[in-house]
């Protein structure tokens, strides 16, 4: 009998077919990365202390409704959407690191599920679930999604605006094009990072479906008017320098860094960690990175059958590398690479292309190729979630150890002498019991810059006559420069009776001298 030639669908049946080939069903396999993905992010929610980040949002969001805005217009440098969500989520969820930490968790997950629509809509559903494994068993996006800041919420945002706008464009309709327009002013209410993305949309609508550009345009005067309320807000954190307070030094974004916490969660091979540079040259780092590169380059490559999704995918990537990059280097600012864990999916999406493209080279053998592929790369993170989950010093800022230090040695009356104020807020999110304190610059503790000290010997000398115990909480960039000149300050009315040194945190307990000497000569009395 004469065999039937196949018909037009058979190739769009062949990806049906090799799933059957490795007896995995999409759906199940699916299920099976979400709830992987759950797993990561609730499992010891709560066993990390809060940092200063952290508890800043706490501190804000324990205002009332009324308080926060102007909070964050004077103090902060962030939008206002992710706090108000927060002050909602407390009175719900109460205040302990787990249930602070739960929202953020909630959207790490939901980020992968919106990372296997978007790939499995642009490419394939075995990229879908590629790529929705990736970000699912990310140590870069765990870490991201275990803390209480607004990177997991922009992430879900980012990409599920990203797969809205593509909604729009295939199908169109009022009610999608609002969709999207309540996620793009989402975005920009979350972070201001948000506007790369959305710039990143406009220039793909430019090039590539130019008979939706007037619609675009429209969405975005719509969404301009939702961000109308803000403008003024914005315009007072960029006149007082809010936006960067910090980060004026000359520092740029390490791209070095940054991939690694992509590839792997970085901190291994001396590459930076999620908190910290790393200590790798260039070299070091592309040697290191270079799996990952040439894996990037074949998924680009296999895509450029099809310009249109890659572009889709690729333009966030680059436009936040570009804009990010010149940008620090023409202003000296810092930019943390943990601040672009919300770009995870897209970077997710073309390594898992350069995934299928490479395994496609072993005919045959592609489904076990693939397999031994993704796993060789998602091993690398294996060592840094352990580290993570089970190392207590891999994460800096045990606040909640320092203060239970404090809290078992304290006696009633002991003074709290914080050096860089911003630790104040961690170390009472855990330290309750009531306290005379005083928060200072680190240079307001030592002679710098050929100025005198503001915290001077007189002050050192009117403490000791009303405290006897003197607790020191000091955290960068109170540098050990800084430490021993200011504790050559308070030599002359305390002494040393105790402390102990955390990652980024020292503590040390200071008690009066019982004949105090006399202050050298030319001594600061201001």
């Amino acid at each position: 009998m004469a065999s039937t030639p196949p018909g037009p669908g058979a190739a769009m049946a062949s990806p049906r077919r090799s799933w059957s080939c490795s007896r995995l069903d999409p759906g199940a396999v699916f299920v099976g990365i979400i709830a992987l993905a759950a797993g990561l992010r609730v499992a010891l929610l709560g066993r990390n202390s809060l940092w200063f980040d952290e508890a800043w949002v706490v501190w804000v969001v324990q205002h009332g409704w009324r308080d926060i805005v102007p909070l964050l217009r004077a103090h902060d440098a962030h939008p206002p959407l992710y706090f108000l969500l927060m002050k909602a989520w407390v009175g719900i969820g109460g205040a302990r690191e787990a249930a602070l930490r739960f929202p953020s968790a909630c959207c790490g997950v939901l980020s992968v599920a919106l990372t296997y629509a978007l790939a499995r809509r642009v490419s394939s559903v075995r990229a879908g679930l590629l790529s929705a494994v990736i970000v699912g068993v990310s140590p870069f996006a765990v870490m991201a999604d275990h803390e209480v800041r607004m990177y997991a919420l922009l992430g879900t945002l980012a990409v599920g605006s990203t797969l809205g706008l593509v909604a729009c464009c295939e199908r169109g309709g009022v009610l999608r094009w609002g969709g999207y327009v309540l996620l793009a002013a989402g975005m920009l209410y979350t972070q201001y990072l948000g506007g790369l993305v959305i710039l990143a949309h406009g220039i793909w609508v430019a090039g590539y479906e130019r008979r939706h550009g007037g619609r675009w345009l429209l969405a975005m005067c719509a969404a301009a008017v939702l961000y109308i309320p803000w403008v003024p807000a914005l315009w007072q954190q960029l006149a007082s320098g809010n936006v960067w307070p910090l980060y004026r030094q000359g520092v740029f974004l390490d791209f070095g860094d940054f991939l690694g916490l992509m590839a792997f969660g970085g901190s291994l091979f001396g590459m930076g960690s999620y908190f910290f540079p790393g200590q790798a040259g260039p070299v070091a780092q592309g040697l290191i990175l270079l799996p990952f590169l040439v894996t990037l380059w074949r998924g680009t490559a296999s895509w450029m059958s099809d310009r249109r999704s890659l572009a889709l995918i690729g333009l966030p990537l680059a436009v936040s590398g570009v804009a990010m990059g010149a940008f620090s280097l023409a202003r000296h600012l810092v930019f943390y690479p943990r601040w672009f864990s919300f770009l995870l999916p897209f970077y997710a999406m073309l390594l898992a292309r350069g995934l299928e493209d490479i395994a496609g080279r072993w005919r045959g053998r592609r489904t076990e190729a693939l397999g031994l592929l993704t796993a060789g790369l998602l091993a690398l993170g294996v060592p840094v979630l352990g580290r993570y989950y089970f190392d207590p010093g891999f994460r800096p800022y045990p606040w909640r150890a320092a203060a239970d230090l404090v809290r078992r040695q304290a006696r009633p009356g002991d003074f709290l002498l914080f050096v860089n104020g911003s630790g104040e807020i961690p170390f009472e999110y855990y330290f309750h019991e009531p306290h005379p304190s005083l928060a200072i610059r680190p240079t307001e503790a030592v002679r710098g810059a050929g100025r005198d000290p503001t915290f001077t010997d007189v002050q050192v000398r009117a403490l000791a006559e009303r405290y006897p115990r003197l607790w020191i909480i000091a955290t960068p960039p109170f540098t050990p420069g800084m430490q021993e000149r200011l504790r050559s300050r308070l030599d002359h009315a305390y002494t040393v009776v105790g402390g102990r040194n955390y990652p980024g945190i020292w503590v040390h307990l200071y008690e009066v001298r019982r004949s105090a000497p006399a202050p050298p000569k030319g001594s600061s009395a201001r």
